[in-house]
């Protein structure tokens, strides 16, 4: 009878335990932000779009971009990232413009959207980690 119980008890500790390793705690599972998946074909477009429409009345192009036409470009060509590398600390990036940022999807808690060239980075704020890139959206 004794016997019995122990192994009642152990096999009811066992299934506990299971149970508690299969489900992660809520903070662990995080935005399910998966490497190179975040921006879809129409997060590009309305980007593109909307660095279109944001030179165009300001008539300005930021500090490391030249106008070139309608447009402003890079003065540094090249991508100098990768989804899945922390970005290198000799890559200067800049703030995504307000009335471009509106039109994107919200940065998941813990990620940042920065400009980086004429890409769109989305990187973890605290590693710099490339997540996802948005390649040639200012062009």
């Amino acid at each position: 009878m004794k016997l019995s119980m122990r192994v009642a008890a152990l096999a009811l500790f066992a299934l506990f335990a299971a149970g508690s390793e299969a489900a992660p705690p809520a903070q662990a599972s995080g935005y399910g932000v998966k490497l190179g998946g975040f921006f879809s074909e129409q997060d590009k477009e309305a980007a593109k779009k909307s660095f279109a429409q944001h030179f165009a009345k300001t008539k300005e192009c930021p500090k490391d971009m030249e106008r070139k036409g309608k447009t402003c470009r890079a003065l540094v060509q090249g991508h100098y990232w990768a989804v899945g590398q922390s970005l290198r600390k000799e890559v200067e990036t800049f703030e995504v413009p307000e009335d471009v940022l509106a039109h994107l999807p919200k940065a998941p808690e813990g990620y940042e959207y920065v400009r980086a060239g004429e890409d769109i980075l989305m990187i973890s704020k605290g590693l710099h980690l490339v997540v996802d890139v948005m390649q040639d959206v200012v062009a």
